[in-house]
Order: C-alpha cells, then sequence, then structure tokens
C-alpha cells in the first residue's frame, strides 16, 4: 500500500487461504466497504489476478497525492461495474464501446451499484439454470446483456417484495454458481478418464 495513493492490489483468494474464509465471504467484504463508501474497487480481469483497492479521502489518515490518474466518480461507477462482472464465473466480459456507453446511461439516471450487482445476480441465476439443464451453452460476453434484468430490478411493479426477493435471487446465483463449477469439474474428470480408457 502507499501513503501517498491509498491504494493496495489484493487478491481474494490469497486472502481467504491467509484468512480461512472462503473467497466469496473475503469478495462480500470489500464489496460492504465499496458500498459504504470506505473504498473503491478496480475489478481484478479474473479470479486470479488482482484488485486495486483505495480507500477513500474521508476514511484515509493520510494526504493523498492529486495527480491524473485520481479516480473520478465516473471512473469509480465503471470500475465497479467491473469489478462486479468479475465476481460471475459464467461472465467472460470485455468492456466494449457499447458497453461503455450503457454504463455511463446508467450513470446518468443514477443507478447504484448495489441494484446493477442484484440485475447481474437475477439474469445470472437463470443463466445458470440454462447452463446446468443443457439448455443453454453459452457465457455472458457483453454488459448489455444485463439491460433486462436491470430495468426489471428498477421496476418496483417487478418485484413488489423487494429487496427480500432480490436478496433471496441473489443467494440463488451463488447456489447454482457452485452447482454449474462443480458439474464443469465432473465433466473435465469423466472427459479425462474417457481419453485414458482410449489410450489403454
Amino acid at each position: 500500500s502507499s501513503r501517498a495513493t491509498g491504494r493496495i492490489r489484493v487478491n481474494y483468494s490469497e486472502l481467504a487461504r491467509e484468512l480461512s474464509r472462503s473467497r466469496r465471504s473475503i469478495a462480500s467484504y470489500f464489496d460492504e466497504l465499496r458500498d459504504k463508501g470506505v473504498c473503491v474497487l478496480t475489478g481484478a480481469a479474473n479470479q486470479h489476478s488482482r484488485t486495486e483497492v483505495e480507500i477513500c479521502d474521508q476514511f484515509w489518515p493520510y494526504s493523498k497525492e492529486q495527480t491524473e490518474g485520481t479516480i473520478s466518480a465516473w471512473d469509480s461507477y465503471r470500475e465497479g461495474i467491473q469489478a462486479l462482472l468479475s465476481k460471475r464465473a459464467c461472465i467472460r466480459c470485455s468492456f466494449s464501446g457499447a458497453d461503455e456507453r450503457f454504463a455511463k446511461g446508467l450513470f446518468t439516471r443514477d443507478v447504484s451499484l448495489k441494484q446493477i450487482e442484484q440485475a447481474i445476480a437475477l439474469a445470472c441465476c437463470r443463466k445458470y439454470v440454462g447452463l446446468l439443464n443443457g439448455t443453454d451453452q453459452d457465457m455472458i460476453h457483453r454488459f448489455c446483456y444485463f439491460r433486462d434484468a436491470i430495468e426489471e430490478v428498477l421496476d418496483p411493479e417487478a418485484h413488489p417484495s423487494q429487496p427480500a426477493l432480490l436478496n433471496q435471487r441473489m443467494q440463488s446465483a451463488e447456489y447454482y454458481e457452485e452447482k454449474w463449477i462443480a458439474q464443469q469439474g465432473r465433466a473435465a474428470g469423466a472427459n479425462v478418464t474417457s481419453a485414458a480408457c482410449l489410450k489403454s
């Protein structure tokens, strides 16, 4: 970390091992700090990469250098979205120009990162059900994919029992994600066994 910037790069998997916690728990702790305005997260490219954490000025006891790299509200918002996208195994998203314009529109509308997180969980929950049932084989490659889910989260008529129902959907997404990852592991093991049998 640096006193001049208030930034540190961390790997959730490494922290999970050191603290004897699950990677999901570590990610949720940092998400809570971000949602409460304690820090800004710059998402890792994947689960093996490092996430940059910058402590917000009001919580940092030292004076920060004001540089061209100082994070703006839009930069923080964009990076928050990328951090959310990097958390899901079914998302292989590269932020395209269309995604950037879509994200800027959400930023202008004051759509919160929490609402985007709920929408991603809602859409991923449905995606995982399709992947598990074999009715869907495609990963998610665009942030724009979540357009309808975001509008659904923003519509009070769509989920009259918010936020309880949306929180339940987030838990369901975690559950189905774990099942799908386990299924992928079993499939990979079966392929290795089949290949070995063919060679014997």
